[in-house]
């Protein structure tokens, strides 16, 4: 497996460091000793600086507000010098948390992180979490939580080697050259699941990609369970944004393990969308899969996490 190599193990060490030393126990002191001095955040908490102070205070603060807060992590891949990990936050809300003050509620929420590890330390990190949901369990709506600075951008759907180019055409794929048989497999279902059913919308192959009893380990309030639920999804995305386009911008495949990086972008021009009346309004979000395939290639298990508060300040914007 190309997650087995002396180098793979330092990452996957990395991302358990990341995940249950320094957000489950608080350990800062590692951030230093893990992270590059010019670690590169691509997607940072809005108004945060750059750099390893910046991680630094953002996990306290995220300890102070949530005093008995823990982190379960599901899942690590990594595939040449990237990593993926999957987890999930819970504990009271017992202090100041992103300007709320303490309500005593659950918070329970889901994240992926990305990294690129040069010379033993993460120069490089893309994260998404679902703040919607954590606002929304502290009763305090979206409030500012990614609101843009300026207009989204357009469609980058096309974005690539030419304009016939598919919404992955340019997708970075660490470590390719050293995929086993399978895993080269999973690249192309991987590909088939984002690009060809959620970009593209061909809500026909969604029975020739799923088990037919696939698990959404991050399900929509009122989701159907299985295949029925997730295609509700995507017809509801769909109908909302009739010019959706999406373009890909990483794989990273670990064994039977599959994560996507992607970009969303379009207009709400069309039915309701997470509540918000349609408003003629562009958006523009980041967002993550991580799948799990089975022998026969069928997903089994998915994972996401995408920007929904970001999207959310856009469109009421």
């Amino acid at each position: 497996m190309s997650g087995d190599r002396p180098e793979s193990r330092a990452i996957r060490r990395l991302l358990t460091d990341q995940i249950e030393e320094i957000w489950g126990k608080g350990r800062t002191d590692l951030v230093d000793a893990n992270y590059a001095v010019s670690i590169a955040d691509h997607m940072p908490v809005p108004g945060q600086p750059s750099g390893r102070e910046a991680l630094k205070d953002v996990v306290d603060q995220f300890r102070a507000g949530i005093a008995d807060m823990s982190m379960d992590l599901h899942a690590t891949l990594v595939a040449g010098d990237f990593g993926v990990d999957v987890w999930t936050l819970s504990g009271t809300h017992s202090g100041d948390l992103i300007g709320v003050p303490a309500t005593g509620n659950r918070l329970s929420i889901s994240g992926i992180d990305m990294v690129r590890v040069e010379q033993g330390r993460i120069s490089d990190l893309w994260h998404v979490e679902e703040m919607a949901q954590l606002m929304d369990q502290m009763g305090a709506g979206t409030l500012d939580i990614g609101k843009p600075k300026g207009l989204p951008a357009e469609p980058a759907a096309h974005a690539g080697p030419g304009p016939d180019a598919g919404p992955g055409a340019d997708a970075i794929v660490p470590g390719e050259a050293r995929f086993t048989p399978r895993e080269r497999r999973n690249l192309a279902i991987a590909r088939r699941h984002i690009e060809e059913l959620w970009a593209g919308g061909k809500v026909e192959l969604a029975h020739e990609i799923y088990h037919p009893q696939v698990v959404d380990h991050n399900m929509a309030p009122g989701q159907k369970p299985g295949i029925k639920g997730i295609l509700d999804v995507l017809r509801w995305l769909r109908e909302a944004v009739t010019d959706l386009a999406m373009r890909i911008e990483c794989y990273v495949i670990d064994g039977d393990m599959a994560c996507d990086r992607w970009t969303m972008s379009g207009t709400h021009t069309g039915a309701l969308l997470m509540g918000v009346a349609p408003s003629g309004k562009r958006f523009s979000i980041n967002g993550m899969d991580v799948i799990r395939i089975d022998e026969d290639g069928l997903v089994t298990d998915v994972w996401h996490a995408e920007e929904f508060a970001r999207l959310l300040a856009q469109l009421s914007g």
